[in-house]
Formats: structure tokens, sequence, C-alpha cells
């Protein structure tokens, strides 16, 4: 019954709607709920299909949604995409685990997918909100840095060690790399928590080259900028060593080399001839893709006599994990096994690779669909950043580098806790910044403000 504690997040949401707005609901209540508590504290009640805080807290802004947007809502391509990537995987659940797990994974779709990518989509509509939900999640992440130093001592994260109790059937993974505890905080593994500071380190990036971070901040980050001045380091500086010393805390490489290839796509946006950076950095990929199978080849395969690192040893496992489970792929190719009931291989439990579990457990359609919607994110991203203005930063790479980064990262870990809803909240996101009307001062874009040359009130001049 303690468990019920979570779906108070609704009733909070109301309450903030009515006293900041949707815009406020969003950014004071919903990002900071979703981020904070773990998805592994759930609740069930009969009947009822929501399962999390953050379900419980984005039914009341979908109903906003619903009520006051529907005019405003348009299918384009990655509409159309994300809504036959769900209906494959809850028909495909339907077949193998029946009407009643697939109507309740069909609720976890509508809220944590459909759901995020609407508020993506038309909540964050304009430049200002671009900037306040950048900041409400690199304030978050602040927030969550001295949580993150405390599971790094004493190997468990706060929150799961305060509120545990009132969840008794959850639990807290712990793993250990070189001696040291990767941190997770509140996204149940390293990985997962290591793709979440990543996409926010990029948001950041952001913010510090349209100049945000060199004003006075608001509310609670003003204080905390306030509180750096003891430091003899610009505040914008301070976040990005937080950021970075939270990503190597998790001791996760997946998301250590997505957010390298990131980084590249993202720097192609700041160059003054982004076209010829791009075929660089196109042949640089292809080039570093071929020597890192080489190498990769050459450390997995042990000389006579040795014995294989750790590290080297994971990435055995995870290669020795698809080839036999294969065969119950090849079993059901197209419908899958279920959402929960894919075999196990004893030893094996662990599918660390999001695109081939999710073939496993939906068919091979459903990776199929997710793959093409990543491919038309990133490339349409590219696109429409290669338009920006000369000497700016557009958030259109900035995108198509998170969205490089977790796909990158989904090869090496299932999809699960708030990867996902952030993942789709990008995606809207994306979607909205390339299909907004001009608007007047900033630009579209960058958020700088673009000069005019000033009109003479003479039509000519006489000599």
């Amino acid at each position: 019954m303690t468990a019920y504690i979570l779906f108070c997040a609704g009733p909070l949401v109301m309450w903030m709607l009515k006293r900041h707005g949707f815009e406020g609901a969003f950014l004071k209540g919903w990002i900071p709920l979703y981020l904070s508590i773990p998805f592994a504290f759930s609740a069930h009640i009969p009947g009822i299909p929501l399962r999390t805080t953050m379900q419980a807290a984005i039914i009341p802004l979908m109903f906003i949604l619903a009520r006051d947007y529907r005019a405003k809502i348009k299918i384009g391509p990655m509409e159309v995409l994300m809504l036959l990537y769900m209906v494959i995987r809850v028909v495909a659940d339907f077949l193998s685990r029946g009407y009643s797990d697939a109507q309740n994974y069909a609720a976890y779709l509508i809220t944590c997918v459909a759901g995020t990518y609407l508020l993506g989509r038309y909540v964050i509509s304009n430049r200002r909100m671009d900037i306040a939900t950048s900041k409400a999640f690199v304030l978050i992440f602040l927030i969550f840095f001295p949580l993150f130093l405390y599971e790094a001592k004493f190997w468990v994260s706060p929150i799961f060690k305060i509120l545990s109790p009132l969840f008794p059937d959850a639990f807290s993974g712990l793993s250990i790399r070189w001696g040291l505890a990767r941190t997770a905080g509140t996204f149940e593994h390293p990985i997962l928590a290591c793709i979440m500071i990543t996409a926010v380190y990029r948001l950041h990036r952001w913010l510090c080259w349209t100049g945000e971070w060199n004003q006075v901040q608001s509310g609670l980050l003003g204080r905390i900028q306030r509180w750096s001045k003891i430091i003899p380091v610009p505040f914008h500086m301070q976040i990005s060593a937080v950021l970075v010393l939270m990503a190597l805390m998790t001791i996760s490489r997946g998301p250590w080399i997505g957010g390298i290839a990131a980084a590249a796509l993202v720097a192609v946006g700041n160059c003054r001839n982004r076209k010829r950076a791009l075929w660089l950095l196109a042949a640089g990929f292809l080039v570093a893709g071929v020597i890192g199978k080489m190498a990769l080849d050459a450390y997995i395969t042990p000389a006579e006599g040795a014995v294989l690192s750790g590290e080297a040893q994971t990435m055995v496992y995870r290669k020795e994990m698809i080839e036999r489970y294969q065969a119950f792929l090849l079993e059901k190719v197209w419908s899958g096994w279920g959402l929960t009931t894919v075999p196990k291989i004893r030893g094996m439990e662990s599918v660390d690779n999001a695109f081939f579990l999710m073939a496993l457990q939906h068919g091979v359609l459903a990776p199929a669909v997710f793959i093409v919607m990543f491919l038309y994110a990133i490339f349409s991203q590219i696109r429409f950043g290669l338009k920006a203005p000369a000497g700016t930063a557009p958030l259109g790479f900035t995108f198509s580098g998170v969205y490089l980064m977790c796909f990158i990262a989904f090869t090496t870990v299932y999809m699960g806790a708030q990867t996902e809803p952030l993942l789709f909240l990008l995606l809207g996101w994306g979607e909205s910044i390339k299909n907004r009307p001009p608007e007047p001062g900033p630009d579209a874009q960058t958020g700088r403000l673009i000069s005019t040359p000033a009109r003479s009130p003479f039509k000519r001049v006489l000599r």
C-alpha cells in the first residue's frame, strides 16, 4: 500500500498547472518528478494501467494537450513512424502475451512514448522554452551531483536508500568496475545514467554557445551561480566539469564512445564551412569504424595462454549473447516472444543490445522502424542545421548529436528507465524546432539576436 504514494504525482502536477500554468507545470513539476523518481519504484492498482510516478505526473499534462492543443497537432513523417512503432509493438505483445499485458504495455507507450513526444513537440514551442527546458535538465543534474558522490562512496543511491522501504519490490543493482562502484543514480543502470548525463551535457554546451550562462540566473540556478563564485572558474566551465565527472563516474564505455561521436558531429555545426566539415567527418567515421573493428577483434581474441581482461570479457559476452539468442529470434521472427517472456539462457540473462532485445520481444519490424526513426531524425536535423547562418551554433546539430549518441549507446544496453521517454521527448522537441514559424527577435536556431542593417530614411542621397 505504501507504494501508492507515487500516484500523488498526478494531483501535484494538477496543482502546479493551476499555480504556474502549463509550461510551469512541465518545467517545475513533470521534469523533476520524471528524473528524480526511479522507474523501479512502481505500484499496481487493479484496473489502472499506470505504474510509475512519471506516468501519473504526465496524465494531467496529456489532458491539457488533448483539450487545448489537438487543433495544432500535425501528422508528419516522424509522427507516422512513431505510431507505426507503437502499433507494431502492441500488436506483437498482444499475440505473445495476451490482451491484459498488451493493454498495460499500450498504456506505457501512450504515456512514455507518445506523451513525451507530444510534450516536446508542442510545449517546447519557442526559443524561450528551448532555453528554459535545457536549464531545467541541467539544474536537476547539478542537484544530482552530490548524490552521485554519495553513491560512489557508499555504493547506494541516497534516493533508493531513503525511499526503498516504501517500495518493497524495488531493487537497486550494484555494478563494480576497477574496484569502484559505477554510479547509476535514479536511472537503474550506469550505462543508462551515462546516456542521460551525456544528453544533458549537449544541451548545456548549446546554452554555452548561445551565451546563456554568461547572464545572471534566477531561482535555484541563480543561487548555485552565486555560490559558485567562490571558485575562480567561470560558471559554465564548472557545470561542464560536473557533468563530465558524473559521466566518468558511471564507467560506461558505450555512452563515452557515443558522446565522442556526438561531439564531433555537433562540432560540424560550429564550422564555417559545414558541408565540407560534414564530408570530412563522414570519412573520419568510416576510417574510425574500420580501425575500431580491427582493434576490437584483436582485443577480444586472447593470445595463446593469455587471459582476457574483465573489460574484454564484457565485450565477448555481448558477442556470444547475440549468437546464442539468434536461435530464439529465428523461431519468432515477426511476432517475437513478448515484452517479459523472452526465453533466458542461464548465465546470459541480460540482453545488452536494445535493438536485438526489441527484435526478440516484438519481432524484427519493431527495431527496423525504430532504426528508421533514428536515421530520419539524425539526417533531417543535420539538413536543418546546415541552413543556419554561418558563425552560429545550430540547435539542430545538437539534437543530431544526441540522437547519434543514443543510437551507439543502445547497442550496448537495453532501453530502460528514463531513457526511452527522454529519447521521444527529444524527438518531439527536434520536430518542434524544424516546424516553427519565424520568430521575431532571436534567431530560430541559435537564440542569438539577428542584427539587420538599419535603413536610411532617405530613398536616395543627393549629391
